[in-house]
């Protein structure tokens, strides 16, 4: 599936003469120079306080309020690096002061069920969504609060939006509007049920920003053709809005600082 994603990609960038290197820049508006990575800390600053998680610097002379709590590097992807403290013992023994990369402490989110929602701006009206998807990300061990990604051999996804009216697609991409325009987006969130996603009771756990992956593609049970005409439909989508990116914001070592941050996350 990333071969295809990547086939298509450069395949449109070639057809459409764009730069296939402005995929490296398409949010470069929110990428922090200084530390060189897209900073959750930044990130959470703009997410609306209804459906922010408190975060903060790691700090052992700042004991979280009530545990369990997640531990995560600043920047990472595919859940590098996250790790669940469960206890103020547990939070003490925590070493991560010497961690290339500064790690964060995130409160819990609560809820019972995770989304991911993912989105690719519209080239021709960049105040609508071209593409969104939403998928469940289903834990299927007994584990309490687990955390669920890509690697976690328990978790299943399960693209769900079409268990959405177009009504209700248009109440997500209200909800989505209070955020920042960015071009392509993937949002963990976590609610109780579906009823509760529209009425805009959630909270973000996570906003992906650099490559994010079109998570509704790892359900087993979509049809390939569907997954193939997807990624070729959405690929020229995204080539298209990438050529949106001013060049005066083009930064060139975001892709090479981008491969050490993460290996320096996985550590």
């Amino acid at each position: 599936m990333v071969f295809k994603l990547i086939f298509y990609y450069i395949y449109w960038s070639l057809i459409l003469r764009i730069n296939p290197s402005r995929y490296f820049q398409i949010n470069i508006e929110w990428y922090n120079k200084e530390k060189g990575f897209y900073s959750k800390i930044d990130i959470n600053k703009m997410i609306p306080e209804k459906w922010k998680l408190e975060q903060n610097y790691f700090d052992k002379n700042i004991v979280p309020k009530k545990f369990p709590v997640f531990m995560k590097p600043e920047w990472g992807q595919n859940s590098n690096g996250i790790v669940r403290i469960d206890s103020l013992d547990d939070f003490l023994a925590c070493d991560y002061e010497k961690s290339k990369i500064p790690y964060i402490v995130q409160e819990l989110a609560v809820d019972k069920n995770e989304y991911e929602i993912f989105y690719i701006r519209d080239y021709r009206n960049t105040n609508e969504l071209i593409t969104i998807t939403i998928t469940q990300s289903i834990n299927n061990s007994n584990e309490d609060y687990p955390i669920n990604g890509v690697k976690n051999k328990n978790v299943e996804y399960k693209d769900i939006t079409n268990d959405f009216s177009a009504k209700e697609i248009v109440i997500i991409k209200n909800n989505l509007k209070q955020l920042p325009d960015f071009r392509i987006a993937r949002f963990g969130i976590k609610s109780n049920s579906k009823e509760d996603l529209l009425k805009g009771l959630f909270k973000i756990i996570e906003i992906n920003l650099f490559a994010p992956l079109p998570i509704n593609l790892l359900d087993n049970k979509v049809d390939k053709s569907y997954k193939h005409k997807f990624i070729k439909k959405n690929m020229r989508n995204l080539v298209m809005i990438s050529s949106l990116v001013p060049k005066k914001n083009f930064n060139r070592f975001v892709f090479f600082k981008k491969i050490i941050r993460h290996n320096q996350s996985k550590k």
